[in-house]
């Protein structure tokens, strides 16, 4: 099966969603998130962030700042795609390798370290036909190798069998952690095949994916008795 992480792999617009999520939480928290603060952090899920950050305050009222964080977030989305409709975009390929996996009756999965309300929103957005998917967000788990392996069990598949793709380091990380297959794709490439990924694209373009798919998938294990 396969499994895909959202933002910087199935669409775009990064740069709006990290402007939107900083200043979501500037306007709770009452401080901005720092460029340090974001380089030393291990496990980047939008929970994760808001809860590191905000330290040494009680759970409730860390997830009662995280709600906050997530309403402002959404509205600040939601601006951003009002005055420009493109702002989120489906990226080279992923919406014929969506369909393609379909056609070739592949189970698929999404998980990502977005909530699922703003996730949502992006993708309706970009025009990517979710609805049914099984889809595993940062709104239900804390860290991303728990969503990811939610994603896996809601599609009713094992770990043994998943492929997780997705575009940052954290991605890689965590399918280090679960020891599942990984295929790296977008702007972060470098940094991937930096850390040990071995597979890895620029984009979705079924045609190359199906490729390396071949060469990422595990190995299948040889029957019992």
């Amino acid at each position: 099966m396969i499994v895909f992480d959202v933002d910087g792999t199935l669409i775009g617009g990064e740069a709006t969603d990290w402007v939107s999520f900083r200043a979501a939480f500037q306007e709770v928290a009452g401080f901005a998130l720092s460029d340090d603060f974001f380089a030393n952090l291990q496990e980047v899920t939008a929970q994760a962030i808001v809860h590191q950050a905000l330290g040494s305050l009680p759970l409730e009222e860390k997830r009662e700042k995280e709600r906050a964080v997530r309403a402002g977030f959404l509205r600040r989305l939601q601006a951003s795609h009002g005055g420009d409709s493109a702002c989120f975009r489906a990226t080279e390929g992923a919406i014929a390798l969506l369909r393609e996996t379909q056609e070739r009756g592949i189970p698929i999965a999404i998980a990502t370290g977005d909530w699922r309300e703003t996730i949502s929103f992006k993708l309706r957005a970009a025009g990517i036909p979710f609805e049914g998917i099984p889809m595993m967000t940062s709104s239900e788990f804390y860290g991303r190798s728990e969503i990811i392996a939610a994603a896996v069990a809601a599609a009713g598949r094992s770990l043994e069998e998943a492929i997780y793709v997705g575009d940052g380091l954290w991605d890689w990380r965590a399918c280090q952690q679960l020891s599942i297959a990984f295929i790296g794709v977008g702007g972060r490439r470098e940094k991937l095949r930096n850390a040990g990924a071995r597979h890895v694209l620029p984009d979705l373009t079924p045609r190359e994916f199906w490729r390396m798919r071949e060469a990422a998938k595990p190995a299948q294990r040889p029957p019992l008795g």
